[in-house]
């Protein structure tokens, strides 16, 4: 590409452009990338055309972004590449804004790590032309491409480092403040931490379903607002086969369905929760459950079993008052949280492991989300019937390391300013 000096224009040929700016990004909010691109690109050719060499780098730095939201990423960092040797003898904004683009386009490709370097660049250059608001927005960039890149752990020591070259005062600064703080809470662990996905919705309809699933989110470490991972595949098959016996669509989607119906614990839980009429002492309650079994034809060792587990609900609802997993009058009505919590990380897994789409990942997600708040009247009374649930399935009334681990993780959805049960409204 010839560098030559740029022309002045006309106003006639400014509106022109204007109008075929105007006319690609709006493509871009419709989310027509294909059609942005071929409008950016014939923007860029008519500022070639006159000279405005300048204006058509910036110009073109869009339309492979577009491209490379189309689908279409071998174009686009091809024409990235020839911008790059285009742009180094250009102005020091024209490569700002070349870098701040390239940082999109890297980070749709999967480079998360090249794009973090090229939004740093991008804010370097910005904030030596006073541009704030541009160098603040390229800073933040680069911030949550570190983390996603990174890690919590990995990322402590380069985003202290951004954050020391951005003026204290600024929305910039405050924003990868609050990343590097998040990313400080827990750097020894990989799990019992909350983690928000900065790139993915944190509220709507599917964030408030996706939040259903958030105790083995924070159990495992993972964001609790975004289905796919980056590297989960083949770790996530893994863990279906050896925990789920899933080797495919057809056992994941057995197991997903056993999971929305809420069929895969024990349905003598359920029953005997079933049997607790409001008001009654435990007495009756034992007498209501050795009725059911009688009318059931259930045997007689059985039933001794049946009555022994409405005793250690007993025990686990007063531990729970004791720990604040319940209020002081409070008592579960329902562990069918336990599977419905489960469903939305199975709908992740079969997504990572390729056991199904992302439209069929979501479709479940929204319908656990949905059962969910059929059933239960808020995050704690979910959240108190989920680990139910989960004790009497793993711990069998030791109060052990399964009871540690549950009790911090609805300790942090429940107190943490940025939960997803702090900042969204039940049901």
């Amino acid at each position: 590409m010839e560098i030559i000096e740029p022309v002045r224009l006309g106003a006639e040929e400014s509106m022109t452009y204007q109008g075929m700016l105007d006319r690609a990004r709006k493509f871009e909010r419709q989310g027509r990338h294909g059609e942005a691109a071929a409008a950016y690109a014939g923007a860029a050719e008519a500022m070639e055309a006159h000279g405005d060499w300048t204006s058509a780098v910036a110009v073109r730095a869009r339309c492979a972004r577009a491209l490379a939201a189309a689908g279409e990423p071998g174009e686009a960092h091809r024409i990235l590449d020839e911008l790059d040797r285009a742009a180094a003898s250009m102005p020091a904004g024209v490569r700002a804004g070349l870098d701040a683009q390239a940082a999109h386009i890297l980070a749709a490709a999967g480079r998360t790590g090249e794009a973090a370097r090229r939004a740093w660049s991008a804010m370097s250059g910005f904030w030596s032309l006073h541009d704030h608001k541009r160098a603040d927005g390229a800073g933040v960039h680069a911030a949550r491409l570190i983390v996603k890149d990174a890690g919590p752990r990995g990322s402590l020591r380069p985003l202290r480092e951004l954050l020391a070259q951005m003026p204290p005062d600024g929305e910039g600064h405050r924003q990868v403040a609050k990343l590097l703080s998040d990313a400080e809470r827990r750097p020894d662990r990989d799990h019992d931490i909350l983690v928000t996905d900065p790139d993915s919705a944190a509220w709507g309809r599917l964030a408030a379903a996706l939040a259903v699933g958030a105790h083995l989110a924070v159990g495992n470490g993972v964001a609790w607002n975004t289905l796919a991972e980056a590297g989960g595949g083949s770790g996530d098959r893994g863990l279906l086969e050896r925990d789920w016996g899933i080797t495919d669509h057809g056992s994941w989607r057995e197991q997903m369905d056993a999971l929305l119906d809420a069929r895969n614990s024990d349905p003598a839980v359920q029953m005997v929760l079933d049997q607790r009429g409001q008001g009654t002492d435990q007495r009756a309650w034992r007498a209501a459950i050795v009725a059911w079994c009688r009318e059931h034809e259930i045997s007689d060792e059985t039933v001794g079993e049946v009555v022994g587990l409405s005793d250690l609900i007993v025990r686990y609802e007063a531990r729970f008052r004791a720990d604040g997993l319940l209020p002081p009058d409070g008592r579960v009505e329902s562990v069918y949280g336990y599977d419905f919590g489960r469903a939305v990380n199975m709908a992740r897994w079969g997504l990572n492991a390729g056991y199904c789409d992302a439209e069929e990942a979501e479709k479940c997600v929204l319908t656990a989300g949905g059962r969910a708040h059929q059933v239960y009247t808020s995050w704690g009374a979910f959240s108190a019937g989920y680990v139910l649930g989960r004790m009497l399935r793993f711990d069998e009334g030791e109060f052990g390391e399964w009871y540690e681990h549950s009790l911090t993780g609805h300790r942090i959805l429940a107190e943490d300013p940025e939960s997803p049960w702090r900042r969204m409204a039940w049901g």
